[in-house]
């Protein structure tokens, strides 16, 4: 196994300067080139091949055949899927790199596959995660391993100090890291430090929300003035990181929906505030859910919104899973005086399911019989917008 460095060394010293086949005069490589169909005779041949040698199902074949565009030799096509085999692919993985980017088959083992797979496999990648890269070709196929992928690899494990937090990163960031660019992280780094973020919140947030290292420094520097101004949740409080999360993916007139919602169910801003300062991230819950939560814990259970507000974790549970099984089962329970009255919901909230049954189920088995069958049966009935 080469480390990331030894592969560096070996680019630098002249091992391999063109590590992706040469392209035509358009950046479409010459397997997806719109002008050339492949003939029936080799479109056959194709066919059978990865029929045979893949197990693809008919379908599968006779659309991946179509993607080659040519069929010329076989040999290639046994390196590449003989060297996936020794990486430690099973068969399974590899009809899904080939059905998702046929265009691996042509591609140099020797300068292309081998060291981008040795560069995952010296970051601890096992291969069920390293498929997710392969099948990811207009990032790790095809950007060059000098001058791109090892430079950000190299600046995320600057900022989070070791290759198991790099691998950890990458894992939360497979489906956005084409986006990703050396330029990009030094940018927007640089940009959080200037705006007063540690380098241990930075390393914090790359862990946790690696994707919004991708975005533009522009509009991450606008991203940072919404979570200011609408969340009023500042770069130095606890939960700034929430917050860029919440709002990264949020238009401004959704934002105000989910305002709007909350104004709907008698919430006054200084509570909204309250709530979004406390928990932004019960923003990705949709303005339906939200009303929902919110109007069951006010309405049912008599809950004031500054408390609602104040725990903001109640809106992140699952009102038909946790909550409204959990509530039938205590009201049973308080209505036989086994608990008292005064007993919170929430504080059984935030416990495991079988720490819950151990607790509130278990032990009243015998006075209250059919105590596991209303929790079931509340399990089983449907609840509408609970997501």
């Amino acid at each position: 196994m080469f480390s990331i460095s030894t592969v560096l060394k070996l680019l630098i010293n002249g091992g391999g300067e063109r590590l992706i086949p040469p392209l035509h005069r358009s950046s479409t490589p010459h397997w997806y080139s719109s002008s050339r169909i492949i003939s029936p005779q080799k479109l056959n041949l194709a066919v059978d091949y990865l029929t045979n040698s893949l197990g693809l199902s008919p379908d599968q074949a006779i659309s991946t055949a179509h993607k080659l565009r040519r069929f010329k030799s076989k040999k290639n096509f046994n390196l590449v899927l003989d060297f996936f085999k020794r990486s430690g692919f099973n068969d399974a993985l590899i009809n899904s790199i080939v059905s998702s980017f046929p265009g691996v088959l042509w591609m140099s083992v020797v300068k292309t596959l081998e060291p981008r797979i040795r560069v995952l496999e010296g970051l601890g990648l096992t291969p069920d995660l390293m498929i997710k890269f392969v099948s990811s070709p207009s990032w790790f196929l095809k950007q060059s391993l000098k001058s791109c992928i090892l430079p950000v690899i190299e600046t995320m494990r600057s900022i989070l100090g070791s290759d198991e937090n790099v691998a950890r990163a990458l894992q939360r960031f497979v489906s956005k890291i084409r986006f990703l660019s050396p330029k990009s992280l030094r940018d927007n780094v640089e940009l959080l430090r200037s705006r007063g973020m540690s380098y241990e919140e930075i390393k914090k947030l790359m862990l946790m929300y690696p994707r919004l290292y991708s975005l533009k420094t522009s509009s991450l520097e606008a991203l940072i003035g919404r979570v200011e101004g609408k969340l009023g949740i500042r770069v130095n409080m606890n939960m700034f990181r929430q917050g860029l999360h919440a709002l990264s993916s949020m238009s401004a007139e959704k934002l105000d929906a989910k305002f709007g919602a909350l104004r709907s169910c008698g919430w006054d801003d200084s509570n909204i505030l309250i709530l979004v300062r406390t928990g932004p991230l019960v923003l990705t819950k949709s303005e339906l859910a939200l009303k929902s939560a919110v109007g069951y814990y006010m309405k049912e259970l008599g809950y004031h919104p500054k408390f609602i507000a104040s725990h903001p974790a109640l809106l992140s549970y699952s009102m038909e899973k946790r909550v409204r099984p959990r509530n039938a089962v205590l009201q049973v329970l308080k209505d036989k005086n086994l608990i008292k009255e005064s007993f919170v919901l929430y504080t059984s909230l935030s416990i495991s399911e079988s720490e819950f049954l151990r607790r509130f189920v278990e032990p009243f088995k015998e006075s209250v019989p059919d105590i596991y069958e209303v929790y079931k049966n509340y399990l089983r009935i449907p609840c509408k917008a609970d997501g």
